[in-house]
This record gives C-alpha cells, structure tokens and sequence, in this order.
C-alpha cells in the first residue's frame, strides 16, 4: 500500500491529544509516569499492565501515548501491514533534533530508498571483510587490560567500539582523527535526547546534547570533499559517492546525518550489550570456562557466527534483559482500532520491548539472567515470533543487528580465551543500574582482568 502526496500531510498534524476513551491514567502533570519509568520501568509498566490490561493511556517523557503490552503488538506495529503507524512521527518529539535525516526519522519509500543506501555494508560478505580489522583491534585491547588488571569496562568498551567503528566505517588521517571528542560528543548527544526541557537554552541538558549533534555534524561534513576525492573503501567513502535518481551527489548535510546515526549505532548500542554481558558473566565464572572451551583460535566470521552456541545464548539474553531500543514509538497516520479499541489518528502509540521481553506469561523466571532459554532444548522465544524483539522488525528492522552480534562475539571470543575477569569487590552483585538512554552499571562496572597464562 503507497500512500498519495496528500497522505503525507500526517507528518504536518499535531499529536492527538484526547485518549480519554481508553483505560489507564496519565500520572503527574507534564511528567506523566517519566519518573517512575526512569527508576524501574519494568516495575512501572507491570502496575500499569496489572491496573489497566494489555492496552491503556499513559503519558510518559511529556507525551501523551496508547500503551500496547504483549508481543502480538509488537508484531502488529513492527510489520504494519497497512502502512499506518509512522516511524518518523513516533520518534520525532524525541530524537527529530538529534537524528535529522538518519534512517530511524524516515518513513516508508523514502526509508526504503535510503536503507538501500547503506545496505551493502552490513551483508555477509562484508561482515567477513571487516572481522580481521575487528578482532586486531580486540586483541590489542585485551592485551592492554590484561596489563592494567583493573578497568572501568564501560568505558573500555566504548573506547574500543568507537576505534573499530572508525577502522571499518570512516577510515580517516592521523590528522583527521578525534575519537576523545567524538566520544565525548555522542555521550552529550545520548544524555540531552532525555533532557525534559527541551530547549536548545544554555546550561540545559537539551543545549549539551545539542552541542554534540553539532560538533558531530560539522566533523563529518568537513571529511565529505576529501572522502569524494579519494579512494578509500570505507562506507562513509560510499556515501559520500553515491549519486541520487537525477545522477547528483547527496548533500553534504544529509550524508553528515546518516554518519552520526550510522556511527551512534555501530558502538553505542552495543557498548551497552558487552557491558551488562559482563555484568553477568563476572558473576559467573562457571559460565565463563564454558564459553572458554567453545571459543575457536582463528575468530573466523563463521566460526564466531555459529560455532559458540553458549556465547550467542548470552548474546540474546542480555538483550532481552536490556534491549538497546528499549521502547518502539510510533503515530498512526490514520484512525484505527485495536483489539476493539478505537485509536484515532495521528495518535501516539508506546510499546516497550523492555517489558514485552520480561513479561512473567511468557518467560520462565522473566527477570533472571538465564542465558539456556535461548538453547534448542528449550528455544522459550520460539513460542512467539515477537517476544524477544531487541533488533524491532519488519521495514525498520536493524540494519546492524549482525554486526552488532559480530562486535559482541569477537570481544567475549578474546576475552574469554586470554583471561578470566571479576568484580573488583566480592560484595558487588546486584548493582545499581541505568536504564537509560542505555543500560549500564552506575560506577561503568569496575572489573578485575586476570590473564589465563
């Protein structure tokens, strides 16, 4: 189903606003529910699924949204048959400031065409290409926490995820490299996206963030000219060369917009991954000598990819504890009904795979680290093709999703193999942890590195 010129008027209309037909409650006035949800927001989602059913009205971050809560619904939105519940618009309140022109704030052909685009550089074969640049990377990283004993492992990770990022993505000049600043500018980016106030004013966190898109936009854009020149093989390279129907090169600001997505998606997210990995896995030594005895010597793309079943179990199960996305928005583009429940249009829909994926009806112990319910003996996410979501699906699915998983493998394969590491205080399971804008230990996670040999 395309939709006509005038359809599109939708991206124009303002949310609606009157939900008053629907089951559930707002919370406090502008907050909504915002604070509840930042402190535990499977706590907050559970009461609202116990008090008001599997769809309600809620009002969280400033906006007020029909809450959806099961898998059928992640289902129903994710695929969207009729091409009604716009990505764009869902995200626009939150991230239209931040993430212009990335994928993420596009919508239906004109996101299939720029999905095109960027495309070739996440398939199979270029996945291969890029292991041997990602695992010499990993190596010189574990070897220098293998000598420093004692890291801050979020902040490693975060190190080592952006350099790959670069080597694979946006190879650039000595004189052209600023990963400190880089770093330092999509952590602003993160934290103002969850600024309340948001108002580009100074001292806000909204202003802080914005600084960070800005510093990150102008970086990228002054690399275009010379990327264009040259010969590297780099995606930004790509970018930077591909020309549009009428045979002209994109603008310079829209290629600049696709990097900063782009890289925020390549490390950010999966920052977040390999720390609550290992999380778990430094309260588990016994699971760490079992990953052990599966990692393969060479780090081979197929080898990673499918020959250390425990490690993709841990992979998936962190995920479903602390999916990188951990709340699908979306705006109807026009009326509809829901399990008997009329949405209007231009309405605002919530579903928080957070939740959806530690729903006590659908998992066993839904909020235990157990990696084997991923296993073929159990395969639990197998009773719905929704329930464990962390990628989103259909059209919007990730486009990273497995160099994501590559990133994931090739740290854990060397790690694993070359040490055994632990918290740095025997008392230190359960800690205090973030979910927001990714998850995270509090204190970056303090862990010891003990070399095999």
């Amino acid at each position: 189903m395309n939709l006509s010129p005038d359809e599109y008027s939708y991206q124009q209309a303002p949310s609606n606003q009157k939900l008053g037909h629907i089951p559930g409650e707002y919370g406090l006035p502008f907050l909504g529910k915002t604070i509840a949800m930042f402190a535990d927001p499977v706590r907050m989602f559970h009461q609202h699924y116990e008090a008001f059913g599997p769809i309600s009205r809620i009002s969280i971050t400033g906006q007020k949204a029909v809450l959806l809560l099961g898998p059928q619904y992640l289902q129903m939105l994710l695929l969207d048959s009729e091409r009604n519940f716009s990505t764009k618009k869902g995200w626009d309140v939150f991230m239209s400031d931040f993430f212009a022109g990335g994928l993420l704030m596009r919508d239906f052909e004109e996101h299939r065409i720029h999905r095109r685009i960027m495309q070739t550089a996440f398939k199979s074969d270029s996945m291969r290409q890029y292991t041997d640049t990602i695992n010499a990377v990993v190596t010189q990283a574990v070897a220098r926490w293998q000598k420093q004993g004692e890291v801050l492992f979020y902040q490693e990770i975060k190190k080592l995820l952006l350099s790959i990022a670069f080597d694979v993505f946006c190879t650039v000049d000595p004189e052209d490299s600023d990963e400190d600043n880089i770093n330092r500018a999509f952590m602003d980016l993160m934290e103002g996206a969850m600024g309340m106030v948001r108002k580009d004013w100074p001292g806000l966190l909204y202003r802080r963030g914005m600084n960070g898109r800005r510093y990150l936009t102008h970086y990228f854009k002054r690399l275009v000219p010379k990327k264009r020149a040259g010969n590297d093989q780099d995606i930004f390279s790509h970018f930077c060369r591909e020309k549009n129907e009428a045979g002209q090169y994109f603008p310079d600001t829209e290629i600049a917009d696709h990097m900063v997505f782009l890289m925020l998606a390549a490390h950010d997210t999966t920052t977040s991954a390999i720390t609550m990995a290992g999380y778990y896995l430094a309260n588990d030594p016994a699971l760490q000598e079992r990953i052990y005895t599966q990692s393969p010597a060479d780090g081979s793309y197929d080898a990673l990819m499918e020959g250390v079943p425990l490690l993709d179990h841990v992979f998936r199960e962190t995920l479903r504890l602390h999916p990188p996305v951990s709340n699908i928005f979306r705006r109807t583009v026009r009326d509809c009904t829901i399990d008997g429940i009329h949405v209007p249009a231009h309405t605002m829909i919530s579903a928080p795979v957070h939740y959806i994926q530690q729903m006590n009806e659908h998992w066993t112990r839904a909020q235990s680290f157990w990696p084997e319910r991923f296993s073929d003996n159990i395969a639990e996410h197998k009773k719905h093709p929704f329930m464990w979501a962390p990628f989103g699906g259909g059209a919007h699915k990730c486009i990273g999703m497995h160099f994501a998983e590559l990133l994931f493998k090739c740290t854990f394969n060397e790690l694993n193999r070359q040490c055994r590491f632990d918290f740095l205080d025997e008392h230190y399971y359960p800690a205090k942890l973030q979910s927001f804008p990714f998850a995270k230990p509090m204190d970056d996670l303090p862990l010891k590195i003990v070399p095999r040999k």
